[in-house]
């Protein structure tokens, strides 16, 4: 059992009431699995756009009950206030109180566990008074991103209210908010503010059209950006709140949960980027405590407790995030391999666009299942599965995934140059060393995680796994049990070998070099060359006689010949 089993064991032992915020609801189940083996009493948390019935049933007013939402009013302020909000009740309480609302009333001191989302940590009720874990990283669950237009227009909005600021609207602010006349003003402004003075309340503004509940946020945003070398934009806005704005006016804001209301906090990750939790919780409380202290001890786990065999490929650093680099003749010639030597199929995990191509070629019939790294997270699909690949590594935008969270900690990243003035690409990639660290964390440690999904769950007396890794996108200290090269064949020797297994003579027969290139694009001379290729990996053996003294080929395996190319 993995770190989140122990989680609910750790409760059911001590007592203590704990909360569980994880990243998707199919999760939820594995976790009501375990309390109740723990006979623990527990509750998955009531989720708006999941139990309200207004949402997802094509109602005319759902497409402003989720404006609403996006702009920061909660899903039970809306179903309070909807009066209010709408001049009537929404479809879901005609007929008595929403289900949302309903599951709402309960008392968290009668449950033993809570089990939710991430986004639900920002309610203060389940926090209180119950230890807290944080099952891997919410990556941008605690992400508000505006557009600009929208941060600009709430800003302009709350402004014309706002009397304490004496700007007029957005540009005035962006314009005159340095000035020293306003210095004492906007210094005052920003001492009132409190840890949730940053959400607006105020009815009047909430029914104009670009209200938005967090433009105390954005405003105080707007008068603390400072530019950092790379053209972003940093501020620093308390209580561990962090606005960042990129070249191209992109907004993220930064607002952690309230962690400190609990007891305390446990954050569960087996490749954690500590930087990256501290930003992502607040403020710089976390204590890191290493499981495997050395890379020795965790090479040991992979081999000894994970009982992973890894056999890597020199493949380089394959980005196949967007599709555009995916090779498939070298990834179908490595399937085709193993298929071949294990006589059976393949788990594969690779990129979206990559497990597309796949299933529109051959290839297809060399993979048992696919699935990408996006559809990874806490998921247990390859828990017993026995034979993996992992095919090319993530390579996620690098503005959103490496250069924006350097400017949250409010540092300037971005790739480096060559002694030549080139921009470093491939394996030699660099971002620096606070930047490589935050590249390892989507890539690298992806590509680890994604290995480690195979084999973890003991079954018919079996366990672990031998996983083929297509990428030389792994941590550094991950040594290989064994490395392969993987040889693709070329246009030309498809060519030949289609010609003679599609001959009139096949399989029987035998083909001299004009015969051959006769039925390909290519000449006597490279038939020559590639059929002497095939002659040396054992398909094809010859004679020579007749005029000229001539090669005559026969077939001794060709039957077999790997479509895509060879292993070795």
């Amino acid at each position: 059992m993995g770190k989140s089993y122990h989680a609910v064991e750790w409760a059911e032992n001590t007592g203590n009431p704990l909360t569980i915020f994880t990243s998707r609801r199919e999760l939820y189940g594995q976790y009501e699995k375990w309390c109740e083996e723990q006979r623990l009493d527990y509750l998955v948390l009531p989720a708006f756009q999941h139990e309200c019935e207004t949402i997802g049933e094509d109602y005319t007013i759902e497409a402003r009950v989720n404006e609403l939402y996006e702009s920061g009013i909660s899903g039970a302020e809306i179903h309070r206030e909807a009066q209010r909000y709408f001049g009537r009740d929404l479809p879901c309480q005609l007929d008595g109180p929403c289900r949302y609302m309903e599951k709402q009333e309960f008392n968290p001191e009668e449950y033993d566990v809570l089990i939710g989302h991430y986004l639900q940590a920002h309610n203060r009720d389940y926090l209180e008074d119950r230890y807290v874990a944080i099952d891997e990283f919410p990556r941008d669950s605690y992400f508000f991103e505006p557009t600009h237009n929208e941060a600009t227009r709430a800003v302009s909005n709350y402004l014309k209210s706002e009397d304490a600021l004496p700007f007029e609207n957005w540009k005035d602010l962006h314009r005159r908010h340095d000035n020293e006349e306003h210095e004492e003003v906007v210094s005052e402004w920003k001492e009132d503010l409190g840890f949730y003075s940053h959400r607006d309340t105020r009815v009047v503004l909430q029914q104009s059209p670009h209200f938005h509940a967090h433009a105390p946020l954005l405003t105080h945003a707007a008068i603390e950006f400072d530019l950092l070398d790379n053209e972003w934009e940093y501020a620093t806005l308390g209580s561990g709140r962090v606005a960042v704005r990129s070249p191209e006016d992109e907004w993220t804001v930064l607002i952690p949960p309230p962690f400190y209301a609990a007891e305390s906090v446990v954050a569960l990750d087996g490749t954690p980027t500590v930087s990256k939790w501290r930003m992502a919780l607040g403020e710089n409380w976390i204590e890191h405590e290493e499981v495997l202290d050395s890379e020795e001890e965790k090479r040991a786990y992979l081999q000894e407790v994970l009982e992973l065999e890894i056999k890597q490929t020199d493949a380089g650093a394959k980005p196949y995030q967007s599709g555009s680099h995916v090779n498939v003749d070298s990834d179908g010639a490595l399937l085709e391999s193993i298929h071949e030597e294990e006589g059976s199929r393949p788990a594969v995990i690779t990129s979206k666009q990559a497990k597309e191509r796949y299933e529109s070629t051959g290839i297809q019939e060399h993979i048992e299942v696919a699935e990408h790294y996006g559809n990874l997270k806490g998921s247990n699909k390859f828990a017993e599965t026995r034979l993996g690949v992992i095919i090319g590594s993530p390579h996620p935008p690098e503005g959103e995934a490496v250069i924006r969270w350097g400017a949250i900690d409010g540092r300037a990243v971005s790739r480096e140059e060559d002694k030549d003035g080139n921009v470093k690409k491939g394996m030699n990639l660099s971002f620096g060393g606070f930047g490589n660290a935050l590249f390892a964390d989507v890539v690298e440690k992806e590509v680890l995680q994604a290995v480690m999904r195979f084999g973890r769950t003991p079954s018919d007396g079996e366990k672990g796994a031998t996983v083929h890794v297509h990428t030389s996108r792994l941590p550094w200290w991950v040594e290989a049990d064994e490395r392969l090269e993987v040889s693709t064949w070329s246009k030309g020797m498809v060519e030949v070998v289609k010609a003679i297994r599609e001959s009139e003579k096949w399989p029987d027969g035998e083909w001299k070099n004009g015969e051959i290139a006769a039925e390909t694009s290519i000449g006597d001379r490279q038939v020559a060359e590639l059929m002497k290729e095939l002659e040396e990996e054992g398909y094809v053996t010859h004679r020579r006689g007749g005029r000229g003294n001539a090669y005559h080929w026969s077939n001794v395996c060709l039957s077999e010949f790997a479509r895509y190319g060879r292993v070795v």
